[in-house]
């Protein structure tokens, strides 16, 4: 039941992230890698997750972001969500999509310094140990895809 798409994710995780430092940037430029722990648990009986993730930056700098799913039965989709403290008061523009063959494709339009393009979420191994999630962006309307931006690796705590 694809309600249930992100049963996967409840619970406590670690994650190594990998990303660009400049995510609109040259996909060579730097590269940043830290850690962080995400509790995510589920919502409106089902029909959602949300959760919070929490590290340091490579400089020190907290990071702390909040993810909302939403799942829409009439329409068999999900939306997703992304807000940060690195952006105060602002909620992105969901992300659309579902999982087919146990990968969860998701694309919604985005924007950052003035600048507007797509943003593509890939759930990738979802039913093995180490969940992966990737972000890459489009800057022509879908027609091609600059190389992944950002990508984290997923552990549950206590396995």
């Amino acid at each position: 039941m694809p309600a249930s798409d992100f049963d996967f994710l409840l619970g406590t995780w670690e994650v190594e992230h990998d990303r660009l430092v400049d995510p609109l940037g040259p996909p060579d430029g730097p590269r940043m890698r830290f850690r962080s722990t995400a509790a995510v648990q589920p919502i409106l009986d089902g029909l959602g997750t949300a959760d919070e993730t929490r590290g340091r930056l490579p400089d020190g700098t907290g990071f702390v972001g909040f993810s909302l799913r939403l799942y829409d039965p009439a329409s068999d989709a999900w939306a997703i969500w992304w807000a940060s403290k690195a952006r105060p008061g602002v909620l992105d523009d969901p992300v659309r999509g579902r999982f087919v063959d146990g990968r969860g494709t998701f694309v919604g339009p985005a924007e950052s310094d003035g600048r507007s393009f797509l943003a593509r979420f890939h759930w990738l191994d979802t039913a093995g140990p180490h969940p992966i999630w990737e972000q890459d962006f489009s800057f022509d309307d879908g027609a091609t895809w600059q190389p992944v931006n950002w990508r984290m690796v997923h552990t549950r705590v206590g396995s």
